[in-house]
């Protein structure tokens, strides 16, 4: 019960504030997240860090399926 009401008094909290800030508030800063999402450097570190999660998934699967194999071998 305790949660809910914190979400409902955040979710209260939020929508005044935004309320206040105004719809051209909202816009500039849509706008620049959209700007800096779409930008080189961004995507740069986004495609890296893609390359990294292949790498490390690779990684685990190999040694997850090298563990099995011992597993089985053993029983």
């Amino acid at each position: 019960m305790k949660g809910k009401f914190l979400f409902l008094a955040g979710t209260a909290t939020g929508f005044v504030l935004g309320s206040k800030a105004g719809r051209q508030a909202y816009d500039r800063i849509a706008a620049k997240a959209r700007q800096m999402w779409g930008g080189p450097g961004t995507q740069k570190v986004i495609s890296q860090a893609e390359g990294l999660a292949r790498d490390a998934a690779t990684v685990a699967q190999t040694k997850v399926s090298g563990l099995l194999d011992q597993a089985a071998g053993i029983h």
